[in-house]
């Protein structure tokens, strides 16, 4: 009997305290390694952006930023050596779960989904004049059919999603793979797009494929200096490499670049916010209540990001699950059931 009563006691003790220590309504600090960009570029920039949003809704949280690839930054996560990465998609969320290359083993059910933080992350295909006239390259039926040597500028597979998850999906689309450019006697410039499109101004590369924003200022000053085309190509082979990992096709416009002779498909990724399921609910719940609750200074950080959206924050084509935090915050205001 007495051993009842003092069960009943206890279970109405964690009652009436589990409210107070589920209440993330305070203003105390919060814990939080931010990865996934590299030590410079735009990643860093809205990372640090995003940081600082979180810092200033927590005064006093321990914001930090931990450089790393895309493709390393989820292995981070999941193995608890950072908390968040601000660049993942569908291309390191599905290798990372099947434990395919560049990964060693799964990774399901050790990282979970946070938030869309944009949905605009555009594959440019672009090749120099030169090496088109000198091929008669005009698309990429074109390429696949002449095999022409190509000093190709493209990312590192320890970044997949502009790897992996893009060129290599379009090479496919067409009939041809990665290994065969240099089966053709062409080779790679490995490294990230300004590395790539150094390499396209030093003339140590012919063709570029990497992501940059619509419109990049760099790409119409580069070609100032050095004459480039956008590689053509077909709408339905580009739609079949974009859903290679749950990705759409956007057009860039005509006018988008100075060289650009008329509208062509590419393929349009978007970027989330994934957490370790190592990370605690109030700490994913107050960063992304902070971030929603700031939606217009996000947006005055800029790049892709400037078209983040509250509403937009809870797409997931990946359906990969919410972590609880962003899911506790989510249910309360009604974005998802």
């Amino acid at each position: 009997m007495l051993h009842a009563r003092l069960l009943a006691a206890a279970a109405l003790a964690c009652g009436a305290a589990a409210p107070a220590l589920a209440d993330f309504g305070d203003k105390n600090p919060i814990t939080v390694t931010l990865t996934g960009s590299t030590p410079t570029g735009y990643p860093r920039a809205m990372a640090e952006g995003l940081n600082a949003v979180v810092r200033d809704a927590y005064p006093g949280s321990s914001i930090s930023l931990k450089p790393s690839s895309p493709g390393g930054a989820v292995l981070l996560v999941s193995e608890g050596q950072a908390d968040m990465t601000v660049t993942g998609t569908g291309t390191e969320i599905r290798l990372a779960n099947e434990g395919k290359a560049p990964y060693e083993k799964p990774l399901k059910g050790k990282f979970s989904y946070v938030m869309m933080l944009f949905d605009s992350q555009l594959i440019h295909v672009l090749m120099t004049k030169a090496w088109a006239d000198e091929n008669g390259i005009k698309s990429w039926d074109d390429i696949a059919k002449k095999k022409p040597k190509m000093r190709l500028a493209i990312n590192r597979i320890d970044n997949p999603q502009t790897t992996i998850g893009g060129p290599y999906e379009v090479m496919k689309a067409y009939g041809f793979t990665y290994d065969d450019v240099r089966k053709w006697g062409g080779s790679y410039v490995l490294g990230n797009s300004s590395f790539g499109l150094d390499a396209i101004v030093d003339g140590k590369a012919d063709v570029f494929m990497n992501v940059r924003n619509l419109g990049d200022s760099l790409i119409k000053d580069i070609a100032g200096k050095r004459e480039l085309r956008w590689i053509a190509a077909d709408p339905e082979k580009m739609k079949t490499a974009a859903a290679a990992f749950d990705n759409t096709v956007a057009m860039v416009p005509r006018g988008a670049y100075p060289f650009m002779e008329s509208d062509q498909p590419t393929i349009n990724q978007w970027v989330a916010m994934l957490a370790g399921t190592h990370v605690s609910e109030e700490a994913v719940y107050k960063y992304v209540k902070a971030i929603a609750e700031a939606e217009e200074r996000v947006r005055k950080i800029g790049g892709n990001i400037r078209g983040f959206s509250v509403a937009g924050m809870v797409r997931n084509p990946a359906n990969l699950p919410y972590h609880p935090g962003a899911a506790r915050y989510y249910r309360e205001k009604g974005l998802i059931k």
